[in-house]
């Protein structure tokens, strides 16, 4: 039985004692069970110091180069600076910590896609043997940052699942069809809860609003205790649920929805303010009369609502997901303003009064509420969540947690979806099975391929909805890969050989293979150049490292690459903005020739059934005459 947990790390010092930590050579058999990915090593038989060291300055590395290139220096910020996993393994498993280890590798390997760097140390010291992993935040270019969700978490637990499975292990089975999911649905109390406390926080205009509509839905409200309880009185609920059960990440209690109703009042009324001010010194001062008051910092603002006789404090970051309202904002914004008519601010608390009605107008009123929850739920059900058949040859696999999927798209993009049991239907219907899933066109789906696990990626909802069905009205975007243009060309072949004028049809063919061969060789170049060119970035940024050890492992890297010493950072990063330029160029090229590619197809097949059908029409014709000339007689 395999059981996976994620942990942040927060600040490179936490960072490199978790080095030290996992490293331990008491618990990973004098470091034999210790194995990495991405990192570069310049010792040949490193101690338990040295190896801490060494995987630390690799981390740190990549760090340097993206603070650089961001121009932020994470110093004094408490950002995740890697992830943690536990890997844990059951006794009854049966497997030895060697096949453990390269167990936690493949899983590291399949779920990044081989764009980070990571460590994974096997531990034997309990019962139970597991692993230790470390994932660096910044990928391998030092370009992006490692995002962690649920989709992520979700898919870790189903590679590894996977991996551990044919292995030997033994998977925790969860037995969920879609008609169990449906039904819990229907019958669970924290879900249906949950809808209706989302579906107040978009319709209730303020924190008392709220209040009131949830007692007209039905929802009992109790903030008088330690913890936040909710009841839903048209329900049978033997006893509340509290707050804390609901998400992990919010408390829903009464300080999260006061926050909620605060941001966006505060929001409000910047928006109302901007477009009638001329200057910053003004809007502070208007705001004021608003009861809000804007606290500027050197490059942080604070805005404090006052409110029902209570002061709600909240900081620039909090405030909106569209705009940063931070010092640089204000600036920027009243420099680029064009200065307008400030007569317009007399009578300042009725005008924001009907600002305010105009903008919550789309509210449903108290009395109205019940009856267009009813309606919301109805369009949740039916709109989000698409019902689609699968064809045989979509299917790579069955197995007891769900089904895998084939999917094809972008330039040599393929891979398998997992679908779980609660999103697939099964049923059999005249001596034939038909699959049928249940996507959400939000959802995010893992994308994995068996063989190259950098090409694993993420597709949303809506666009694998396009992808497996032909019912849809909007046609799927997707690029052909070399399975497909291969299969292409076969066909080309066959109808070369049907057709007199073969020659013709075989020059046009053998050109646009040639053209689309030498595209793909310059975007592998293309894409290898550019990854060569972000380590030579790294490595340059890390030779004026003040950390010793950093300097080390930078000489050592630019010896081995046999770097020119008139060679600077600034000249490589234009070269990877020229190779970027380029890759783009060269996939829009290359879908082009594509798309000529399958318009060659489509010409020759429609000839063919011409042919075809003048043949039959023919066929039918004499059989026609044939019939008549019968009923004579």
């Amino acid at each position: 039985m395999v059981v996976t947990k994620h942990f942040a790390t927060h600040g490179k010092k936490y960072r490199r004692r978790l080095i030290k930590y996992i490293l331990n050579p008491d618990k990973t058999d004098n470091l034999k069970l210790v194995s990495d990915f991405g990192m570069s090593n310049y010792l040949d038989f490193p101690s338990h110091a040295e190896m801490v060291e060494m995987y630390n300055v690799n981390f740190s590395n990549n760090d340097k180069l993206y603070e650089s290139r961001n121009d932020r220096q994470e110093k004094h910020q408490q950002t995740i600076h890697a992830h943690h996993l536990i890997q844990s393994f059951s006794p009854e498993d049966n497997l030895t910590p060697e096949e453990i280890n390269r167990i936690g590798y493949e899983t590291m390997m399949e779920l990044t896609g081989g764009r980070f760097k990571f460590i994974v140390a096997t531990h034997t010291d309990k019962d139970h043997v597991h692993n230790h992993i470390l994932i660096n935040s910044i990928d391998r270019n030092s370009d992006k940052k490692l995002i962690w969700n649920y989709a992520l978490e979700r898919n870790l637990r189903m590679i590894s699942d996977r991996i551990s499975k044919v292995a030997g292990a033994k998977i925790i089975e969860k037995r969920y069809s879609y008609r169990d999911y449906k039904k819990y649905r229907e019958s669970s109390h924290k879900f249906e809860l949950k809808q209706r406390l989302n579906f107040l926080l978009q319709q209730s205009k303020s924190f008392d609003d709220f209040l009131e509509k949830a007692k007209q839905l039905h929802v009992q409200i109790d903030f008088s205790q330690k913890h936040s309880r909710f009841l839903m009185t048209d329900r049978t609920m033997i006893k509340p649920i509290r707050g804390r059960q609901l998400s992990k990440r919010d408390l829903y209690d009464e300080e999260f929805f006061r926050m909620h109703f605060a941001k966006q009042e505060i929001e409000s009324r910047l928006e109302f303010l901007l477009n009638r001010v001329n200057s910053l010194e003004e809007l502070i001062t208007k705001a004021k009369e608003l009861h809000l008051t804007i606290d500027l910092k050197q490059k942080n603002v604070t805005f404090i609502l006052e409110e029902d006789n209570q002061k709600i404090s909240l900081g620039h970051q909090k405030i909106s997901d569209k705009k940063l309202y931070d010092v640089k904002f204000f600036q920027d914004y009243f420099k680029n303003k064009e200065v307008g008519d400030s007569e317009r601010l007399e009578n300042l608390q009725e005008q924001y009064h009907a600002f305010r009605e105009e903008r919550d107008k789309d509210k449903v009123s108290t009395e109205k509420i019940e009856e267009a929850f009813e309606t919301f739920k109805e369009k949740r059900d039916t709109v989000h969540e698409f019902e689609v058949e699968l064809a045989e040859n979509q299917i790579e696999k069955l197995v007891d947690e769900g089904i895998y999927i084939k999917v094809s798209f972008g330039i040599k993009q393929s891979g398998l979806i997992f679908i779980p049991n609660y999103q697939l239907d099964i049923q059999e219907e005249e001596n034939q099975i038909k699959y049928k899933i249940f996507i959400r066109e939000t959802t995010s789906y893992f994308v994995y391929n068996k063989e190259h696990s950098d090409k694993n990626q993420y597709i949303k909802g809506r666009t694998l909805i396009r992808q497996l069905t032909n019912d849809s009205r909007v046609i799927p975007y997707r690029r052909s890969t070399v399975k497909s243009l291969q299969e292409k060309i076969t066909e080309i072949n066959l109808f070369i050989e049907l057709t007199e004028p073969g020659k013709k049809y075989q020059d046009i063919k053998d050109e646009l293979v040639k053209e689309i061969a030498e595209l793909d060789i310059k975007l592998t170049q293309t894409n290898e150049q550019i990854a060569t060119l972000n380590k030579m970035a790294e490595v340059l940024v890390n030779l004026n490292n003040s950390d010793m050890k950093n300097r080390r492992l930078a000489r050592y890297d630019c010896a081995k690459m046999n770097l020119a010493p008139t060679i600077n950072v600034y000249s490589i990063e234009k070269k990877i903005e020229e190779s970027q330029e380029f890759m783009v160029q060269m996939i829009d090229e290359y879908e082009y020739k594509v798309g000529k590619l399958e318009k060659f197809v489509e010409i020759l097949d429609n000839r063919e059934k011409l042919i075809g059908n003048s043949r039959q029409t023919h066929e039918e014709k004499s059989s026609n005459e044939c019939l008549k000339y019968k009923n004579l007689f």
